[in-house]
């Protein structure tokens, strides 16, 4: 059988790294075919049916699939079906300081074409559909009017794409989100940079510790030898360190506690006095004599 392989600039209008639109009718797609880059649709109207390799699922409106290079699919649309086809080069994933570690690693993971990844249908729930579509409305809405920045706007839509598609996909089938990551290391530097990022959120070690390939004894064993510190202390260090900023910035210490993380002042007093070795209102009174 003769497999058509796409590259993306067979795309005309293609930008740097990436292609998106909207599909109203259908043509070269219902032949199987691989491409050198990562293909995204998602089903807006209608339903059509996927098939990758020995796979195949019916998709209906906000069911979508993501296709990694290499991989021979085809779809077979019913009648007025519309979708999105996001298409898109690793390249656009590869800036360590602005692209979510998850979704490289997700991509990365992708192109095993013998591992449980490459399935034709990934679900969401109704508020995440209508989120992504949302996302992939303004993805077009750049790559078409192109203002200032719109390379930047759209990787930051992409990385945010991915990632709630790897945190979903992980998760739906059954799999720890750290198996995907080099090695337990790495998913621990995961967890710090998650720590340093959202330490005002609710954060809790059996969350994270399920979310690891290890025991919870492991995985604490591991975060201590990598950081200096436990979980929770490091966890406490962030949202202390937080606080001195606000406390210099003027804020009430007051209303401090619950945009660091805590529930009540008396924890949060109680750790700023074993971290900082005085109460918050004494390193406001010395920081003001400064």
């Amino acid at each position: 059988m003769d497999v058509k392989n796409f590259v993306l600039s067979y795309y005309e209008n293609s930008a740097e790294n990436f292609h998106i639109q909207k599909v109203d009718k259908v043509t070269e797609a219902q032949k199987p075919h691989t491409h050198d880059y990562f293909q995204i649709y998602f089903i807006s109207k209608g339903s059509l049916e996927h098939h990758v390799e020995d796979q195949s699922a019916q998709l209906s409106q906000g069911d979508m699939f993501i296709i990694p290079p290499g991989v021979a699919h085809y779809i077979s649309p019913s009648q007025n079906t519309v979708f999105y086809s996001f298409s898109f080069m690793e390249e656009l994933f590869q800036d360590p300081y602005t692209n979510s570690k998850l979704a490289r690693n997700f991509l990365r993971s992708l192109h095993n074409k013998e591992n449980i990844y490459v399935k034709p249908k990934i679900l969401m729930n109704s508020e995440e559909i209508l989120y992504i579509g949302n996302i992939m409305a303004h993805i077009l809405k750049e790559f078409s009017n192109k203002p200032i920045a719109y390379y930047d706007t759209v990787q930051a839509y992409a990385q945010l794409l991915v990632t709630m598609l790897a945190r979903e996909y992980f998760s739906k089938n059954g799999h720890s989100i750290s198996e995907h990551f080099e090695d337990n290391k790495q998913f621990v530097l995961h967890c710090v940079e998650y720590i340093e990022n959202n330490f005002a959120d609710k954060i809790t070690l059996n969350e994270i510790s399920k979310k690891s390939a290890m025991s919870k004894s492991n995985f604490c064993a591991l975060f201590f030898k990598i950081t200096g510190h436990s979980f929770t202390g490091y966890l406490n260090t962030c949202r202390i360190k937080a606080a001195t900023s606000y406390i210099k910035k003027g804020y009430k210490i007051t209303a401090i506690y619950g945009l660091c993380g805590y529930n009540d002042f008396s924890t949060f007093n109680r750790n700023f006095n074993k971290i900082m070795g005085m109460s918050p209102r004494e390193y406001k009174n010395l920081y003001s004599k400064n």
